[in-house]
């Protein structure tokens, strides 16, 4: 028998900007869409995801960004990446999985990373190592060049800026100012660095923001307006256009779930 059966196991959510890792064995969705891609791997049984064309069961399944779908697993041990699809990584493989499918992929690529998912899934990396790994997955879908890391300092020390102000105080106009780039070079500069584009990585700290706040006991409203949302509503429909589900259904059971806050990519 599996001894890892007996080793006790709690949801985990690694959040990075732009991208989140799901470690759960409770995956059970209504039917929906998100804007992020979700590369999804068990680690032992068969994932069940219905489109309406059916329901059909994977080892290993990519859905692309805006897929109608949900998923039906519970007591599966399984990994789910969620990536924004206007990250590099993802245009680097997105002709492999268009928008509304769900591609099969063969578990055989998969298995020479399998014991450090389990470590994943059992919370045993670091975040650093959660990084490698996650990238090295994505390069079972479709092998492509890392993006380069000779960073442009201007854009690092924006990116930090970014992150470590109030999002709501940040105006696209004015984020270069202080580095004499303008607007037009800035957009162009960071999705070269970066690997995304500007307004998404903008998006992407606002909603991290927000998680901060819900996991320390905040209310949805004040984290809507903490985190630069016009209200409540205005933060839970951007959470779900990009997740797939409501913060007040998620985040109702957070106190089962590990959420770590990674270091920025």
């Amino acid at each position: 028998m599996d001894s890892k059966n007996f080793l006790p196991h709690k949801d985990i959510l690694y959040l990075w900007n732009s991208r989140v890792i799901y470690a759960t064995n409770a995956m059970q969705t209504d039917f929906h869409e998100h804007y992020a891609a979700t590369l999804a791997i068990s680690l032992d049984k068969n994932i069940s995801i219905e489109t309406k064309k059916g329901k059909e069961e994977y080892r290993v399944a990519l859905v692309g960004p805006n897929t109608y779908h949900r998923t039906v697993s519970p007591g599966v041990r399984m990994i789910s990446l969620l990536i924004d699809p206007e990250t590099y990584e993802y245009g680097s493989i997105s002709d492999f999985a268009k928008m509304g499918e769900v591609k099969r992929l063969e578990v055989s690529n998969f298995l020479p990373l399998m014991e450090r998912l389990w470590d994943l899934y059992y919370g045993n990396l670091s975040d650093s190592e959660a990084w490698e790994l996650h990238l090295e997955l994505l390069q079972c879908v479709r092998p492509f060049q890392n993006l380069e890391k000779n960073i442009d300092q201007r854009i690092r020390k924006i990116a930090h800026k970014i992150r470590t102000e109030l999002p709501d105080s940040i105006r696209m106009k004015e984020i270069g100012k202080d580095f004499s780039i303008s607007e037009d070079r800035l957009i162009r500069l960071f999705k070269e660095n970066l690997g995304i584009p500007l307004r998404r990585y903008l998006l992407w700290v606002r909603i991290l923001n927000a998680v901060k706040h819900l996991k320390e006991g905040a209310n949805l409203t004040e984290v809507a307006h903490a985190s630069g949302f016009s209200d409540s509503a205005h933060f839970s429909r951007t959470f779900k256009e990009n997740f797939g589900f409501t913060p007040s259904v998620f985040f109702g059971r957070i106190k089962s779930i590990e959420v770590r806050f990674c270091e920025s990519d």
